[in-house]
């Protein structure tokens, strides 16, 4: 969030620069809580990996059911589910330009157990709790991402990977961000399924500064990742040196990313 990243086009110190995406294997898969999630925290990545010819996928958990419209993108009065169509249609168009192979919804076959009926995890909301850092709305809805079991997300989530056998799974580390309950809750399930599954798990780190996290400069994407952003218009405003939330939140935006390969209950995932 707000004064924790590099700006636009600023990059790290070459010290900090690694490569270590070939770890990532011949398929990679993304797991975000919602649409423009996997740009924010990991375009550049995905980029790269299309750039180097890793096959990337991206499954995403929610439509971004309760987010809120940047005023005079969409028309007034325009209703939850008209606003949920949207945003999958600018997802459609962020990914297609991020070179994604293939994108999933969580709870839709193929990211669905084998004898279940599909279903639409909805997002759960989220309230700051203070400058950056966010906690749970207190919903209660039964839909919600947060609500459901973690053993029938997870099984979802292990079928996507049985379905497209990727070679590594990527997603938030357990602070999921800024403390999104949604992104905390994919950090929980990506985790899990890769163990299932025995597949290495990558997290990204919330800050990609933060230790124990391999820092990798990717500044040669930021044209792509900015031009994926960009279809985002009913959530973010891109400026010179930041770009704005629609609920006002700045981001200083880095093509940094924070990876390392995480531990996992029961040993290494």
């Amino acid at each position: 969030m707000a004064g924790s990243r590099p700006r636009i086009g600023r990059r790290l110190p070459r010290g900090n620069v690694m490569s270590p995406i070939e770890n990532l294997g011949e398929r990679a898969l993304f797991v975000h809580a919602h649409p423009d999630d996997e740009t924010l925290s990991t375009g550049s990545l995905i980029a790269a990996c299309a750039h180097r010819g890793i096959e990337a996928h991206v499954v995403t958990c929610t439509r971004g059911e309760r987010g809120e419209a940047v005023t005079g993108v969409v028309p007034a009065g325009i209703t939850r589910k008209e606003l949920t169509e949207f945003r999958e249609r600018e997802l459609a168009l962020a990914v297609s330009v991020l070179g994604v192979a293939g994108h999933h919804w969580l709870g839709q076959a193929p990211a669905r157990a084998v004898g279940r009926d599909d279903r639409r995890y909805s997002d759960s909301g989220m309230v700051w709790l203070s400058e950056g850092v966010a906690g749970p709305a207190g919903h209660d809805d039964d839909s919600m991402f947060t609500a459901a079991s973690l053993d029938e997300a997870t099984g979802d989530l292990a079928a996507l990977i049985r379905a497209i056998r990727p070679t590594s799974v990527i997603s938030y580390d357990d602070a999921g961000t800024y403390g999104h309950p949604d992104h905390v809750q994919a950090h929980r399930v990506a985790a899990r399924a890769a163990r299932d599954e025995d597949i290495p798990f990558f997290e990204i780190a919330s800050d990609p500064r933060d230790p124990g996290f391999e820092a990798i400069e990717l500044h040669e994407h930021l044209d792509i990742v900015l031009d994926a952003l960009s279809k985002y218009r009913s959530q973010l405003t891109i400026y010179p040196d930041h770009i704005e939330h629609v609920g006002g939140q700045r981001q200083e935006f880095s093509t940094a990313v924070g990876i390392r390969r995480a531990e996992t209950e029961g040993g290494r995932a």
